[in-house]
């Protein structure tokens, strides 16, 4: 996981997936998109979604996890 250092990086939206529950519907979260780049076979993205990290006192922090 990596905290967000760049300004430049725009919110998207970002569908989640179903989880594997039946009946637990897909969720749709605010994410950075950090890079863009096209390939041979269509783009990639890098994408920073909304995470949360354990710190060292037992806390929970926020933070963002890139991929």
């Amino acid at each position: 996981m990596t905290t967000p250092s760049d300004d430049t990086a725009r919110p998207v939206p970002a569908v989640l997936p179903a989880g594997p529950v039946p009946g637990h519907p897909q969720q749709e979260a605010a994410a950075r998109l950090w890079r863009r780049r096209q390939t041979h076979t269509g783009r990639v993205y890098l994408l920073g979604p909304p995470s949360h990290r354990d710190i060292e006192d037992g806390g929970v922090e926020a933070a963002e996890h890139r991929v």
